[in-house]
């Protein structure tokens, strides 16, 4: 179905001479001196381009594997030709040439794959495990004997789009975006070789559109508008994928789900008034792909049991959610993947019914006891899975907590403690720093409201650590101490400490004075964020800290003052990374 996409796009154009730096650049010189033609050739498919600089950028990308002049001579035939099927109003330089791109992927899978993507509105960052797994509810991908095996061929095909710049990385690399102008072929695409899609651009609505033939969209987006209430029936018999994401979503009649049999993947995400689902959902016999996450919910209906094809579930910030009926999620046989960090519901259900659960491989979690970590990690289904996420919440039954308990989850990426109000300690033996890199998986450790907690030692054990973010915890004073950095640095396990940290969030720390006792080279290093943190005089910073990164350092004014730098060249060196505190 047509999108709207009346307006024309302005564009900014490059000069001939920087267009075609730009372009030989995306191709490589080794692609530019295997024959001594495709030089010219090459200035041939620039000047096609326009100057566009996305067009020199896709194109630039899609010709560095084209090696012979007989390759190059006939994507000059196809651009010329391009022109002749443009949009109206948007002009011959834009779609039809960015398509060349889109046709050079390797086959129809990676088509499908990038075409899916432009169901997401406008800039929006897409986590990329969530579009990999909506990947795999729809079918997308080819048919696997494990998960594991599954996502690596959407890494695979992600990794594909980005390196042929029709996606991007954004975020520290956990999401994905497309460029809006890309975006903007991508629907073009869908409506020139009339994909059953249906996507609205460019309006605001408050209640579903109207749509003539809505019994052929297979695939159709609804996110990020102000529909509060579903109160119609939607004949829609082929839909396999429904996005209703980031609305403000109220209501859902009972019957909205009747007569949508092939519906594989539905999103309600991010509807935090949506107190109930609608016990027609249980209508959606064709379900694989389920996502709760930031919604009202507060209980799961029972009628979900009939959902005998779900395989992928997703709970995570359900902090209303009260109830889930005993066997419901057991019932979901096919289940592999279970997100549930931060769901209100305790971990007990899950750790009782996982047994059960003969394919569950992803799983997230949140603990809110040590007993009931404990009974977990005794629990062999519980270790067979791949924890991604971890969260330890409201631990009030322990004062100590051994931190190489949780050192076998080779997948845990992220892991937060919150609230564990009587956590003293975080325990690291010291002979086991010679196994500094436990963590290898961790990637972001989020420490929030532990307030008898001194130091954050532990940290030394994840080498590849990228995000710190430390709010609220009353008695920390330090974040390595000079005893463990010594222990690291005479065991040699790890004399990189935090190589791969990019940003660092500390945040109401009043009685926080060191993060470190000596510079630290941090050549990854692009934020830092101090705030309400009196008695931090110090950054673990010389001149030799963060070579070629532009790192900003956000902070008040009158606590920037009174830093306390290495030398008068670390201080020129990061005076022009601040950025003051804007409340």
């Amino acid at each position: 179905m047509q999108p709207n996409m009346a307006n024309n796009i302005r564009v900014e154009c490059l000069p001939s001479g920087e267009a075609l730096k730009l372009f030989e650049e995306k191709v490589g010189s080794e692609t530019l001196h295997m024959h001594p033609d495709i030089h010219k050739l090459a200035e041939a498919v620039a000047e096609e381009c326009a100057g566009l600089p996305l067009a020199l950028i896709t194109i630039g990308r899609a010709m560095a594997s084209k090696k012979t002049p007989q390759e190059w001579e006939y994507a000059i035939e196809v651009l010329r030709k391009s022109a002749a099927s443009v949009l109206p109003g948007v002009g011959k330089e834009m779609y039809p040439k960015l398509k060349f791109s889109y046709d050079c992927l390797p086959d129809e899978r990676f088509r499908s794959c990038f075409l899916y993507c432009s169901l997401y509105p406008e800039d929006h960052p897409i986590e990329k495990d969530q579009l990999i797994h909506c990947w795999i509810g729809e079918g997308l991908l080819d048919e696997h004997t494990n998960l594991s095996s599954a996502r690596n061929q959407g890494h695979f095909i992600r990794g594909s789009l980005i390196d042929a710049c029709l996606l991007e990385n954004i975020r520290g690399n956990y999401y994905v975006k497309m460029h809006d102008v890309v975006r903007d072929m991508a629907l073009w695409i869908v409506c020139e070789f009339e994909e059953k899609f249906f996507v609205k651009l460019g309006v605001q609505l408050k209640e579903l559109p109207e749509a003539e033939k809505w019994e052929e969209v297979t695939r159709m987006s609804l996110m990020g508008y102000q529909i509060e209430n579903l109160t119609e029936i939607l004949e829609c018999p082929n839909l396999q994928t429904l996005f209703l994401g980031s609305n403000d979503l109220k209501v859902i009649m009972n019957d909205f789900f009747n007569s949508m049999p092939m519906l594989s993947v539905l999103d309600l995400s991010h509807n935090m008034n949506l107190k109930e689902l609608p016990v027609g959902i249980a209508n959606l016999v064709s379900l694989e792909h389920l996502n709760l996450s930031w919604t009202g919910i507060r209980r799961l209906p029972v009628e979900l049991k009939t959902l005998a094809k779900l395989k992928y579930l997703n709970l995570e910030l359900t902090i209303d959610l009260r109830m889930i009926p005993q066997q419901l999620i057991s019932n979901f046989s096919k289940l592999q993947v279970l997100k549930m960090l931060a769901c209100n519901v305790g971990c007990s259900l899950v750790l009782e019914e996982m047994e059960h659960l003969k394919y569950l491989n992803v799983l997230t979690i949140t603990f809110r006891s040590a007993s009931k970590l404990e009974k977990a990690l005794g629990l062999k289904k519980f270790f067979n899975c791949v924890i991604e996420r971890l969260m330890l919440e409201d631990f009030n039954d322990s004062r100590s907590l051994n931190i190489l308990a949780l050192a076998n989850m080779q997948h845990l990426y992220s892991l937060g403690l919150l609230r564990c109000m009587n956590l003293e300690e975080v325990k690291i033996e010291s002979n086991k720093i010679e196994g500094v890199g436990f963590f290898h998986s961790l990637r972001f450790v989020y420490l929030s409201k532990c307030d008898q907690l001194r130091d954050a030692n532990w940290i030394i054990i994840a080498p590849h650590l990228e995000d710190l973010v430390i709010i609220n915890c009353k008695s920390l004073e330090e974040i390595i101490s000079e005893e463990k950095f010594g222990e690291v640095t005479k065991s040699k396990a790890n004399t990189n400490l935090f190589s791969k940290l990019k940003i660092l969030h500390l945040i109401c720390l009043p009685k926080m004075k060191t993060i470190c006792s000596h510079a630290l080279p941090l050549p990854r290093l692009k934020e830092i964020r101090i705030k309400r943190c009196a008695m931090l005089k110090k950054l673990p910073l010389n001149s030799n800290s963060a070579k070629g990164q532009r790192v900003v350092i956000k902070g008040e004014e009158e606590w920037w003052k009174e830093v306390e730098w290495e030398d008068e060249s670390t201080r020129l060196a990061f005076l022009p990374s601040f950025k003051p505190h804007v409340i």
